[in-house]
């Protein structure tokens, strides 16, 4: 949060804030921030459609996010 403290204002992107990313994303809400759910399937169809493949690292993956949200 400390981070993300220089950037106003924000919304944050959680692949899967209502499965594996539900933690994180009940954390950022209870401390008052706003979050958009990003559907796995859409993430990876951003990551196919941009470089042709499926290449999962947390930078791709964050893109992706960022372009579904």
């Amino acid at each position: 949060m400390a981070w993300a403290a220089r950037f106003e204002p924000r919304t944050w992107a959680v692949e899967g804030a209502t499965g594996m990313g539900a933690l994180l994303a009940q954390q950022l809400v209870a401390a008052g921030e706003h979050v958009v759910d990003v559907p796995p399937k859409l993430s990876s169809r951003v990551r196919l459609l941009e470089r042709g493949r499926f290449d999962k690292t947390d930078p791709n993956d964050a893109r992706s996010a960022a372009f579904v949200a």
